[in-house]
């Protein structure tokens, strides 16, 4: 049995400004130590190479103190799943446990975002948290790489997994290890990367007992809440100097996963004196497919957004929370009812960050910023290793480019907004999987134009090897009325395109989502988006128009 504590006996004790900062610099230290952990021990290609995954430090009651900025699509996420941990185990959470959750109604993002959180005791208490979220290959499920666009529900979605100890006392717990590795179809691969997780933990865990041995545990809990109220106050400070007003922006995913109509992300932000809220009520409803967004998700856009805003180079945690009102009713595409499937959620997350972005062009047109795409192609391939043999799953993404702004053009070819995934290496694709990439490269002319240009969509082409593979694909921004818009007279960028070409060269039926069986000699295109284009074309320099079509940039 444990006692919850920030310290012994519970008490606080004053940190002075040198040691906050340096216990602060610490923790945020610590978590970005954690990333490198888990990024050079794990596995597999999504994580070792495309970084999608987050890492963070929470204080004893759940709030999240540190994280290290990986992906933003989880800022501020993480914390409803140790809550959920405490709200479930409570006082049978025990020196040396981990904890595995994934379960998007119980805090988690989607079921391949797997969890691992670990409890950190000091003196007996239960003092802090360490925890990890990765984006895993497979989690079982209909289909290969778990995601599915037109999946009816979350039992379609691979493992549900509540908080549930994944280790006891410090060893494994053989049940779970031994359920999770027959339900999905790499368990090498998922179960050497839990163990990466873990092992991120620790380094956590050692970080912030060699703090408390420094400094004390009463110390480093006060500056657990220093660090909360200042990140609070830092950006209260910066709406105060913002002018007051209200805004509302909407925009459109494609479909809804199902081959349903577009379907609607509206947002209203209203800014008075140093708070801001944040109204999404007008948000579609719940759809059929898997483009609902579960509330961990549709909360961390929003402090997505407004560190966009304020400072981007902000420290966040849930301090940032303080200064937000978001309202969301259960029963939207936002905020769904369970069991209202979810797999491919960072889709819809995309256009809520894009469309929260606008609406704030339009309260500070200062700042305001041209669209960016958030086509977001996702690619789940079946697959085997060309080296064992061992079926496995290719999973892919591909970005676009980031619209223009009043100091310049976009940037070509990134994972934008709240995504900040890489791009596979050819080598490792070609080497961990039945595939051949035959070509990677910027898309000339997919950029909206103005005084300054958007930057430019990738085309990647994927040739299957060996074997017939079921894959799952898709995007948005195929439908050319939701493009990435242009702002201040700039036009828009072009609308993206996914072409499945069957061996003999003749195109396969899909649109801007499918999952399909490939015969083997396919050729798999994606064609994102540009972003789109800042100020009057007339008014780009003539310098860089000549630079641009010696480029070939179209």
């Amino acid at each position: 049995m444990s006692r919850q504590s920030g310290g012994p006996a519970g008490r606080r004790a004053a940190a002075d400004p040198i040691t906050f900062e340096l216990v602060s610099a610490a923790l945020q230290s610590a978590a970005v130590e954690m990333g490198g952990v888990l990024k050079h021990s794990s596995y597999s290609p999504i994580i070792r190479e495309m970084d999608d995954f987050s890492c963070a430090v929470f204080r004893a009651d759940g709030d999240l103190v540190a994280q290290a900025d990986f992906i933003p699509a989880q800022l501020g996420a993480m914390s409803l799943v140790v809550k959920s941990i405490i709200a479930r185990w409570g006082s049978e959470v025990a020196a040396g446990d981990a904890f595995l959750a994934n379960h998007p109604y119980l805090g988690a993002m989607h079921t391949p975002d797997l969890n691992v959180i670990m409890p950190v005791f000091i003196g007996g208490a239960l003092f802090s948290w360490a925890g990890t979220a990765a984006h895993h290959i497979d989690v079982g499920g209909v289909r290969p790489g778990t995601e599915g666009p037109d999946l009816p529900e979350v039992y379609a979605e691979g493992l549900l997994l509540p908080p549930v100890r994944l280790y006891r006392s410090g060893n494994e717990n053989r049940d779970i290890f031994d359920f999770v590795g027959a339900a999905v179809r790499d368990p090498v691969s998922t179960l050497s990367d839990l163990r990466a997780q873990r092992a991120s933990c620790l380094v956590g865990a050692r970080r912030v007992q060699e703090l408390t041995d420094r400094y004390g545990a009463a110390v480093v809990a006060a500056v657990f809440d220093r660090m909360l109220d200042s990140v609070e106050r830092a950006v209260r400070l910066d709406l105060a100097e913002l002018a007051d007003g209200e805004a509302e922006a909407e925009g459109f995913l494609d479909d809804d996963g199902a081959g349903g109509p577009p379907t609607r992300i509206h947002a209203r932000i209203s800014k008075r004196s140093d708070r801001l809220v944040v109204d999404l009520s007008g948000s579609a409803p719940q759809v059929r497919g898997a483009m609902n967004v579960p509330w961990a998700s549709t909360r961390a856009s929003v402090v997505y957004a407004v560190r966009a805003m304020t400072d981007p180079a902000r420290t966040t945690n849930d301090g940032i929370l303080r200064a937000i009102e978001i309202i969301c009713p259960r029963g939207t595409v936002l905020n769904p009812h369970h069991p209202g499937a979810v797999s491919v959620r960072h889709n819809t997350c995309q256009r809520l960050a894009d469309t929260l972005i606008r609406a704030a062009s339009l309260i500070w047109p200062d700042r305001a910023v041209a669209s960016s795409t958030v086509a977001f192609f996702g690619m789940n391939l079946e697959s085997r290793s060309p080296r064992s043999g061992v079926p496995t799953v290719m999973a892919e993404v591909v970005g676009g480019g980031t619209g223009a702004h009043s100091g310049g053009d976009g940037l070509d070819g990134v994972d934008t907004y709240m995504a900040n995934v890489g791009l596979m290496p050819v080598e490792v694709a070609e080497s961990s999987y039945s595939v051949r990439i035959l070509r990677t490269e910027l898309i000339g002319g997919s950029q909206g134009d103005g005084q300054f240009r958007g930057g430019l969509g990738i085309r990647r082409e994927y040739q299957v090897l060996d074997q017939d593979a079921m894959v799952t694909l898709y995007s948005e921004q195929t439908d050319p009325r939701f493009a990435p818009r242009g702002v201040a007279g700039g036009t828009d960028g072009r609308p993206s395109l996914i072409t499945v070409l069957d061996a003999a060269g003749e195109p396969l039926p899909v649109g801007s989502k499918a999952s399909l069986v490939v015969p083997a000699g396919s050729v798999i295109r994606i064609e994102t988006s540009g972003g789109g284009g800042f100020g009057d074309p007339a008014r780009r320099d003539p310098a860089l128009r000549t630079a641009d079509e010696e480029d070939d940039r179209g």
